[in-house]
């Protein structure tokens, strides 16, 4: 009996040290927490938490509007599920950036009143650089385009379809769409290249979606019993102690940043990146054709446009050539970008003259013209439209709707 008893104290005496013990411990894991939280809270007031080195960009020559416009595309927040083409940007209303409740970016409206019953409808694809993710409103591919088209005398409305991170896959869906509901237009212009090419890059699978492995992760994951798991695991990455270490470890250089390349679980990788470019130019033109198919049956036109990266400009500015070094988290990126673009380039030779390989068009200027690897400032946006113009004025034809010049005689 006399042991049973000593026993028992031992066992409430270990108990009642142990209690102390885990609450001294999380009194401190919560007092650190939240004086990190506090820290970070007053760190809003004196800067931004999160600052977009685009912002240095020597092609924007006014960076008086800059700052104002990379914090209302930070505030354009996550983007929503959309059925058949996984996501669209959530309506948001700023002084540069605007999207409406369809997801839809804001273009430059060139027509009246008047001329809108009469205006010919073009629709414009792409991705972040058709949707305009470094510019303002009016300066967007479309928008521009929207300005030009009326100076040439023909009226249009422009609506901008780009979306981030979009591949050509997810483009013509998305045409689809428009059509089953009886939106039909008199032309359409895609905008591609970049992401098609990095989305098979990232898989090692040629026209997926980007990040296509979350999807596999997301699927019926209400019932997965890692759920609990997934939820720890996120609740933990966002505590403000773990923000602070991993933002000094990556200061010291001790934490690099590395790119997600996840496998997929049903779709065996290209391992030859020969081959994964050749596929990935390969399903791209298999979208080309089921938009001309389209075109023929609802009678619309088309162009297609290949886009040009950074890795085609011969004479880079200084900043162009930093923002090229300090995309270290991808290796072998820029290699896959020429292979692809090269193998694209030979087999352009063959096809429709609905079809523009412009990859090359800013090969030889010096000027700035690169916020990133291949997002382009105002400049570069305003050649690319003025390109898009030439070509759409020869395809409308007879076809397209004239409107009288503001300098007619």
């Amino acid at each position: 009996m006399r042991d049973s008893l000593t026993i028992l104290k031992k066992f409430i005496k270990f108990a009642r040290d142990l209690w102390i013990i885990l609450g001294i411990a999380t009194l401190m894991l919560v007092t650190i927490e939240v004086g990190f939280a506090l820290a970070f809270y007053v760190r809003g007031f004196w800067h931004s938490t999160y600052i977009d080195n685009r912002i240095r960009a020597d092609t924007y020559t006014d960076p008086s509007w800059v700052a104002t416009y990379y914090q209302e595309h930070e505030q354009l927040g996550k983007p929503r599920w959309r059925s058949y083409v996984y996501w669209r940007r959530p309506p948001y209303s700023g002084r540069y950036v605007n999207v409406n409740s369809d997801g839809v970016r804001k273009t430059y409206d060139a027509t009246t009143s008047e001329e809108t019953s009469l205006a010919m409808k073009v629709f414009m694809f792409g991705g972040s650089t058709m949707f305009g993710s470094c510019e303002r409103d009016d300066f967007t591919i479309s928008s521009i385009f929207a300005k030009e088209v009326k100076n040439k005398g023909i009226n249009c409305e422009v609506v901008n379809f780009g979306q981030e991170a979009y591949v050509s896959t997810q483009e013509v869906i998305e045409l689809i769409l428009q059509l089953q509901k009886g939106n039909i237009p008199d032309a359409v212009i895609f905008y591609d290249g970049v992401n098609d090419t990095f989305g098979a890059f990232q898989l090692g699978v040629a026209g997926l979606p980007h990040n296509e492995f979350n999807r596999e992760k997301e699927f019926n994951l209400l019932e997965k019993r890692e759920l609990g798991t997934f939820a720890v695991q996120s609740a933990i990455k966002r505590l403000y102690t773990i923000r602070f270490f991993n933002g000094v470890l990556k200061y010291l250089g001790l934490r690099h940043e590395s790119a997600q390349l996840l496998p997929l679980e049903y779709e065996k990788p290209i391992s030859d990146k020969g081959v994964l470019a050749r596929a990935a130019v390969e399903i791209y033109l298999s979208n080309i054709r089921l938009v001309q198919a389209l075109s023929k049956a609802y009678g619309f036109k088309c162009l297609f446009y290949w886009q040009p990266t950074i890795y085609q400009k011969q004479r880079l500015t200084e900043y162009e050539r930093k923002a090229i070094s300090t995309e270290s988290r991808y290796a072998g990126l820029q290699e896959f970008y020429v292979e692809t673009y090269a193998y694209m380039r030979r087999r352009a030779a063959g096809l429709k003259s609905d079809f523009h390989d412009i990859s090359p068009i800013f090969s030889d200027a010096q000027e700035p013209i690169y916020v990133d690897l291949w997002h382009l400032g105002e400049r570069g946006n305003s050649l690319i439209a003025q390109r898009m113009v030439e070509d759409f004025v020869h395809l409308a034809g007879a076809n397209g709707k004239t409107v009288e010049r503001s300098d007619a005689p």
